[in-house]
C-alpha cells in the first residue's frame, strides 16, 4: 500500500498493489513441516547425531546428541567437534573426515569420546559419517552409537579366548571343525601337531587327510564308528593310536558335537582333539602295577576289595573269590553276601564292626571263621579302610582278607605242647 498525495501535500489516494503469495506461503510452510519432519527423524535415531560444516564445527544435532554430550552451557554446539575425541584418536578421526569431505564415500571407524557426564573419561562410539551437499555447501552428518559394553565384552571375551588358547596349548590339546557338505575343514595348529601332518602350503584339513594320520590297526574301527555317529547325527567321543611323519605313535582323545542347521539337518562337526599319549601310558603303568600287585597277594593268600557305600556294589580280585570258594569274578559280591559265608556265631560281631567303623570313621582288623561255596570252614583276617568325599561322608570301604586257618591252627598246636 502506498499513500499518494496531491499537490498540497495531503493523502488523496491509496495506490495499493496486490500479489498472490499462495505459493509462497504453502512453500514455507512445507519447509518448516520438512523441517519438523528432518528434526524428528534425527531424534527418532538411537545414537548421537552430529552435523557439522567445512570447518568440522558442530551446527546441529538430535536430542540424543545433546543428552549424552551436553549442550546447555553451550558446550557442544559451535564447537569443534575434535573437542569430544580422545586426544589420541584425533589424529585418526580428522583423516577419516577429511578423506570423507574429500571423496564423499561413506565411513566408518571406531573412536573415543568424552560425553557430558565425566570429560575426563571416555566411552567407545562407532562413527557412521556421510557427506552431503546443502546450498552448494558441504556438510558431514555423523551417526555415534555407543558400544562400550560391546567393547568390554569383546575385551573379556579375548582374555577369555587367550587363557582358553593357552590352557589348550598346555594340555596339548586343539580345536577343529569339518563341513560334511563340502568336506572342507578347520585344524588349529594344535590339531596339526597332534595328528602329526607338517602343515605344508596347499594341504588343507579333510576327512581323507585325517584318516590317512590312524594307526593301520585302528583305522577300520574308528573310521567305521565316526561314520555310524554320523549317520545318527550323534556326539563323537573316540580314541586311537596315530602315526607321525617321524614314525613315533601317538594317542589322541577327539570328542565332538553335530552343529545343525534351521531344519535340525548335520552341516558340521565341532571338535577338540587332546594328546593323550602320557595319560594312557600312565594308565598301563597302573595296569601293569595292578597285575605285579595281583600276583603278590595271590602269591600271599590275600584278596583285595573295592566297596562302594552308595549303592553297595564292590570290585575284587579273582583270589578274593577263591578265599570265599568261587572259581571266578562272575557271582555279585556285597557286604550282605560277606555275612552270608560268615558263620553264626561271628556274624552279629562282624555287622557291629562295620557299623562301628563307620559311626567313628576308624579303620579296623577283624577275624572271623567262614563257610565257603564248598562247604569247608575257613577263618579269615579282615582289615579295611574307610574312603570320604569332600564333605567327610564315608562312600567306599578298601580292604584285604586273608586265609589265616592255617596259622590259626598252627598257633592252636602249639598252645597245647606247651607245659602247663
Amino acid at each position: 500500500m502506498y499513500p499518494v498525495k496531491s499537490p498540497d501535500g495531503e493523502v488523496s489516494r491509496l495506490l495499493i498493489i496486490v500479489h498472490d503469495v499462495t505459493e509462497e506461503v504453502r512453500a514455507e510452510r512445507q519447509a518448516r513441516h520438512t523441517d519438523h519432519i528432518y528434526k524428528a527423524l534425527l531424534d527418532a535415531i538411537p545414537g548421537s547425531v552430529f552435523v557439522l560444516d567445512e570447518e568440522y564445527q558442530l551446527i546441529s544435532g538430535n536430542k540424543y546428541a545433546f543428552t549424552l554430550f551436553g549442550d546447555w552451557k553451550g558446550e557442544i554446539i559451535n564447537k569443534n567437534f575434535f573437542n569430544l575425541v580422545v586426544t589420541e584418536d584425533r589424529p585418526r578421526v580428522k583423516e577419516l573426515l577429511s578423506d570423507l569431505m574429500g571423496s564423499g564415500l561413506e565411513k566408518s571407524d571406531e573412536v573415543r569420546m568424552h560425553t557430558h557426564q565425566d570429560r575426563n573419561q571416555f566411552n567407545w562410539f562407532r562413527i557412521h559419517a556421510r557427506k552431503t551437499v546443502i546450498d552448494n555447501r558441504n556438510y558431514l552428518v555423523l551417526v555415534c552409537i555407543d558400544i562400550t559394553e560391546l567393547k568390554f565384552s569383546e575385551s573379556h571375551l579375548f582374555e577369555y579366548k587367550k587363557w582358553l588358547v593357552k590352557a589348550m596349548e598346555a594340555g596339548k590339546a586343539g580345536v577343529w571343525e569339518w563341513n560334511l557338505e563340502t568336506n572342507d575343514g578347520f585344524w588349529s595348529n594344535n590339531v596339526w601337531d597332534i595328528f602329526g601332518v607338517e602343515k605344508l602350503p596347499g594341504l588343507a584339513p579333510s576327512f581323507e587327510l585325517w584318516e590317512s594320520t590312524i594307526h593301520p590297526d585302528d583305522r577300520e574301527m574308528i573310521v567305521e564308528s565316526v561314520t555310524k555317529a554320523i549317520s545318527l547325527g550323534a556326539e563323537l567321543n573316540i580314541q586311537y593310536r596315530v602315526l607321525h611323519y617321524d614314525g613315533s605313535c601317538r594317542w589322541v582323545l577327539e570328542a565332538a558335537k553335530p552343529v545343525r542347521d534351521k531344519k535340525g539337518n548335520v552341516k558340521r562337526y565341532s571338535g577338540i582333539a587332546i594328546d593323550i599319549t602320557k595319560q594312557k601310558k600312565f594308565e598301563d603303568e597302573i595296569v601293569l602295577i595292578r597285575e605285579h600287585l595281583d600276583i603278590l597277594l595271590e602269591k600271599l593268600n590275600i584278596g583285595w576289595f573295592h566297596m562302594n557305600l552308595i549303592d553297595n556294589t564292590a570290585i575284587r580280585t579273582i583270589e578274593h573269590a577263591r578265599i570265599f570258594g568261587y572259581d571266578s569274578l562272575d557271582a555279585d559280591w556285597s557286604f550282605e553276601k560277606f555275612l552270608e559265608h560268615v558263620v553264626d556265631e561271628d556274624r552279629e560281631k562282624m555287622k557291629n564292626s562295620l557299623v562301628e567303623m563307620i559311626s567313628n570313621h576308624k579303620n579296623t582288623i577283624s577275624e572271623c571263621q567262614i563257610v565257603t561255596t564248598n562247604g569247608e570252614k575257613r577263618r579269615l583276617l579282615s582289615s579295611n579302610t574307610l574312603l570320604f568325599d569332600e564333605y567327610g561322608k564315608p562312600t567306599h570301604l578298601v580292604g584285604v582278607v586273608q586265609d589265616i586257618t592255617d596259622r590259626h591252627v598252627d598257633r592252636s598246636m602249639l598252645a597245647k605242647s606247651q607245659p602247663e
